[in-house]
């Protein structure tokens, strides 16, 4: 018993946020289309960002049919997308699901809420609390990139801040550091956040003071190095 809820634990969970929970309804998600929308998050989540449909039929059930039909529907109205990247290890061309737009269409449909007083008197205090808390959430950090950046951002970025902080767990705060990182040394671009993120993670770096303090001694080492440099 005791070695069979051992396997059940390192399962592992699904994080899905409230406030989709809550507001998929409202934007006119049906119920298979959001348990649908779960599956790719939990394949996401697990390393598989491109699951067939074998796959998906696995764990649902609906019929091959009704599931096409869905994916298809979701990519049509523009709820995900499927986007194409080469592996840089091997070269070779993949495609994988992009939930971007969902999350695009998410912070529409709360914004929205907060500008419509006949709505808002509306929603239970549960709700409420769910719609203040987006500001904790990945969506409210998009904003921030995007002032730095001085530009929309592209659904690679958006799919590279939501994976940080979800699925690779970093902390809000620490990603914005690396921002802040970024554009001290004049190189705001989203692949050299993520190295700098994957070299505090492997320095075992999770708070923001070792981070500063880390950064802080690589560019004095850093300067040191090129004033040993003969002219």
């Amino acid at each position: 018993m005791d070695s069979q809820i051992l396997q059940l634990l390192q399962e592992g969970a699904t994080s899905v946020s409230n406030l989709l929970l809550k507001m998929y309804k409202r934007m006119s998600l049906s119920d298979d289309e959001m348990m649908l929308l779960i599956h790719l998050l939990s394949f996401q989540q697990e390393g598989n960002r491109f699951p067939t449909l074998t796959e998906l039929e696995e764990r649902m059930s609906m019929s091959s049919m009704r599931l096409i039909q869905s994916l298809q529907k979701l990519l049509k109205e523009d709820w995900i997308s499927i986007d194409e990247f080469i592996d840089p290890q091997t070269g070779m061309r993949h495609e994988q699901y992009n939930l971007t737009p969902l999350y695009r269409k998410l912070y529409q449909t709360w914004r929205e809420q907060q500008t419509d007083p006949h709505l808002m008197e509306s929603i239970n205090e549960p709700f409420r609390q769910a719609a203040v808390s987006l500001d904790e959430e990945p969506v409210a950090i998009y904003g921030r990139f995007e002032q730095a950046f001085g530009r929309p951002l592209s659904p690679f970025e958006l799919e590279s801040i939501h994976m940080w902080t979800g699925p690779d767990g970093y902390s809000e705060e620490l990603v914005l550091t690396a921002l802040r990182e970024a554009a001290t040394v004049g190189k705001l671009h989203i692949r050299y956040i993520d190295r700098i993120l994957l070299e505090w993670q492997k320095q075992q770096i999770t708070s923001v003071e070792e981070a500063r303090h880390y950064s802080m001694n690589f560019r004095r080492q850093s300067i040191s190095r090129d004033n040993r440099q003969p002219l």
